[in-house]
């Protein structure tokens, strides 16, 4: 990207159209997929695709999933660029004679930046300087559009002004108040603190899909290019579970061949190729496709077609979650089948060794069951982004239609591995939670959201529930204590929390995944799981200090009420990097997980 290493994993976790890049040629914005010259008629989308169906039928609409390509994958050295940017934004600070300018294609000496400035060798270095001069204050509006401050029009100028493209930028320090613009030839200006306070007309403009001007009625605010709530990405992910774990599964899920099985066209493997050939020729499918399945057998195949066809599609993500929650639970009482790498049908996605679950009694008595996955594939995708406002702004979809009509998000594969934390159900009702202390107005908040000025979507009121809070809030203790013992960072360490609520009576049952994973397919190497036979003094080391935090009185003070999210939790005891947590550090009380100890 312009010169800039960027990882494919970063591309979904923190980046996407719509993102600011810092690079050595300046800033620079990441435009949609249609406008990044990664697909081409040579290099079509459908070769990199990522099979999921229970992502995409829960949470996309039915949409696919694309990998971005690697530069050794195309072979292609490092240095060449894959994915086109554009340089962001275009108003320009030479601190040298301290003016902000506006450097236009055409007009004036085309080898100059800065108007004071001596002009450079050529045009082309002109504008290298411009970018890398690009001013560090931008607009951006909470419908997600983005444009550079109209700094011409910001102050009121004299009726006689020409308003030229430049201006005098006085003053400097810490402080915004400091810093005064002003016109250099009505000496009108405006104070940069004040501006930077006030509310401006949304431009409408959306620059990574060259959309310059869209009806817009959400008031704009400046806003600096590095702040962390410029562009606020929304990420879904999806746990793969038996029985679509293999790559003979993975196969038949890809968009061109699902399509054929929803049709009922085939049902045995020699119609499946005549099918997958006649597509080949169209150029609809790569043959690469058709070689891999032709070294399963038949009865394989078959069989692989059947689970798919009968596959029970979760339509939200609240059922996703649930049917991983199932699965985990299941594994954790039967297992899940070790097959050897070496079998022609390739090795499962999802692997839990029986013998490996044990149990431990935590502090307050009652019984955890730990279960370690050792194999496991998580799937990651990108669906959009907010701006400014993490709860209530429009999320801009990012979604990208090809020639075939066929709607794609980018996404990741990790693979890796993880242990599974729940109550176990010989000694807890079949797994539902104990009763819990402290803990009314949290059911109240699940109960009633509205009457607590809770701003969520529908979906997510479940995470108001007293039982998911406390797992969530035990997940954050133990991501700290694991990452002491396993050799992973804190923030390598990744939670997906799980919660089956009787929405009758009010009780759940709960759980927790921490897992760390990795692009590529041979995951990561055993440190995590095998704490999973000495997690007595993982729990402990939890649970040790859970009495106190660094910033108490202040931290245990606090409580879960109206218009908050959080209970006692601050970045002393709880909080966790926000690649580790979900649910972006919210929904946590250790007051709660104090009150009531496993």
């Amino acid at each position: 990207m312009a010169g800039l290493a960027l990882r494919r994993s970063q591309f979904i976790t923190t980046y996407g159209p719509g993102a600011i890049l810092e690079g050595p040629s300046g800033p620079r914005i990441i435009p949609a997929l249609e406008n990044s010259g990664v697909f081409t008629p040579d290099r079509p989308i459908h070769a990199f695709e990522i099979t999921d169906s229970r992502l995409s039928s829960a949470l996309l609409g039915g949409a696919s999933i694309v990998r971005l390509p690697s530069n050794a994958e195309l072979n292609l050295s490092e240095a060449w660029k894959v994915y086109n940017t554009i340089p962001f934004p275009t108003w320009a600070l030479c601190t040298l004679h301290h003016i902000l300018y506006l450097k236009r294609q055409g007009s004036g000496n085309p080898n100059r930046a800065c108007p004071r400035c001596d002009p450079l060798r050529d045009e082309n270095a002109a504008w290298q300087r411009v970018h890398q001069q690009a001013i560090r204050f931008i607009m951006a509006c909470p419908n997600g559009h983005l444009d550079d401050v109209n700094w011409t029009d910001i102050f009121q100028h004299r009726n006689q002004c020409s308003r030229p493209l430049y201006l005098r930028w006085e003053g400097g320090g810490s402080s915004l108040r400091n810093i005064d613009i002003e016109c250099p030839e009505c000496h009108r200006g405006i104070n940069l603190g004040v501006a930077y306070g006030r509310e401006w007309h949304c431009s409408g403009r959306l620059p990574e899909r060259n959309i310059r001007y869209e009806q817009c009625d959400a008031e704009a605010k400046i806003i600096q290019r590095g702040a962390a709530n410029l562009r606020i990405p929304e990420l879904f992910s999806s746990l793969t579970i038996p029985p679509a774990d293999t790559r003979l599964h993975r196969l038949l899920q890809s968009g061109t061949v699902r399509t054929l099985l929803d049709a009922g066209l085939v049902t045995t493997k020699e119609r499946l190729l005549e099918a997958l050939q006649r597509l080949v020729a169209t150029g609809r499918v790569g043959p690469a496709l058709v070689v891999e399945l032709e070294r399963f057998d038949d009865r394989a195949i078959e069989e692989a077609i059947a689970q798919i066809c009968s596959e029970r599609l979760p339509q939200n993500n609240r059922t996703l979650r649930l049917q991983e929650f199932e699965a985990l639970r299941r594994a954790a009482l039967e297992g899940a089948p070790a097959i050897p790498s070496s079998t022609r049908i390739g090795p499962p996605q999802f692997e839990v060794i029986r013998q490996d679950v044990h149990e431990c009694r935590g502090p307050g008595g009652h019984l955890l069951r730990v279960t370690p996955i050792s194999r496991l594939r998580v799937v990651m995708v990108q669906t959009g982004y907010r701006r400014l406002d993490p709860l209530q702004g429009r999320v801009v979809d990012i979604v990208y239609t090809d020639d075939e009509h066929r709607r794609w998000y980018p996404g990741v594969e990790l693979s890796g591995e993880g242990i599974f934390i729940d109550l176990a159900p010989s000694t807890e009702l079949d797994g539902y939670h104990f009763d819990l202390h402290e803990s009314r107005t949290w059911l109240d908040a699940w109960r009633d959201p509205d009457g607590y000025h809770q701003r969520i979507q529908n979906e997510d009121r479940d995470y108001l529930h007293p039982v998911f809070v406390w797992w969530h809030t035990f997940a954050h203790r133990l991501i700290n204590a694991l990452s002491i013992d396993s050799g992973y960072s804190s923030a390598a360490v990744r939670e997906r929390v799980y919660i089956d609520i009787n929405e009758a009576s009010g009780r759940a049952r709960g759980g927790v995944l921490l897992y760390t994973v990795q692009p590529g397919g041979d995951g990561t190497l055993g440190g995590m799981m095998a704490l999973a036979a000495g997690f007595d003094r993982v729990l402990r080391a939890a649970l040790t200090t859970i009495d106190s935090c660094s910033n108490d009185p202040l931290c245990s003070e606090m409580q879960f009420g109206d218009e908050r999210y959080n209970g006692s939790a601050c970045y002393a005891c709880l909080l966790v990097s926000e690649t580790s947590c979900e649910h972006r550090n919210t929904r946590l009380d250790r007051t709660l997980l104090k009150e009531n100890l496993p």
